[in-house]
């Protein structure tokens, strides 16, 4: 049973207001507003402020939202769902990561952003920039594993999982950033579009389940 997480009207704003957010952002991507403008001080900031210490910490952080990783990660969360009986949520979860990867890279395509050329090193991503999927993916695991446990645990065990659905996603972000092959804009889109569409999907699966 997936289990009631906010009251509905609450689930509304956010969905409202982060959807509104990630169309804000790609207008101004594409019509090169502001924002974009802020994309080039931000990733020129993070080149003159770069370390061999910071190097192997970012390098080590993006990993984590790697496509072979979340896979693994997705494994490990749908094998510990089937432990505890959590069914509904498996079927939550993979419609959740699923059209989450859909959605980021059909975007992708749409927007045909380029990649900063400020990447360090042979650290070179291809494909296009805008939204992130790391950003993206790591915002979309986090959130999904607060949906399911947030709900079931104590009060310890909630801060612990308000901790992780902030700042997995976020250093993952950041580490994109960092690495240069990202805007500020990319992963602002990224996460964004997640927190909105995601909590449509648990708003919708939920009603679902409630009139069945």
């Amino acid at each position: 049973m997936i289990e009631h997480l906010f009251h509905r009207k609450i689930q509304l704003y956010i969905i409202v207001a982060s959807l509104i957010s990630f169309l804000l952002i790609m207008l101004d991507v594409i019509f090169d507003g502001a924002l974009t403008q802020l994309d080039k001080v931000v990733n020129q900031w993070f080149l003159e402020n770069q370390s061999e210490a910071l190097h192997t910490i970012f390098f080590s952080i993006t990993k984590l939202g790697n496509l072979s990783t979340m896979l693994i990660l997705s494994l490990v969360v749908t094998l510990f769902f089937l432990w505890r009986g959590y069914r509904a949520e498996i079927k939550l979860y993979w419609i959740g990561m699923l059209s989450s990867a859909l959605l980021f890279s059909g975007i992708k395509e749409l927007i045909g952003r380029t990649r900063p050329s400020s990447y360090i090193g042979d650290y070179f991503q291809h494909g296009y920039s805008f939204p992130s999927g790391h950003a993206t993916m790591s915002m979309a695991f986090a959130l999904l594993i607060f949906f399911t446990l947030y709900p079931r645990s104590s009060t310890i065990y909630k801060y612990i999982l308000l901790a992780f659905v902030v700042l997995f996603p976020l250093s993952i972000s950041l580490s994109r950033l960092y690495l240069g092959v990202h805007y500020l804009s990319d992963v602002l889109g990224g996460l964004s579009l997640t927190i909105g569409s995601l909590f449509l999907v648990y708003r919708l699966l939920n009603k679902e389940e409630q009139s069945s």
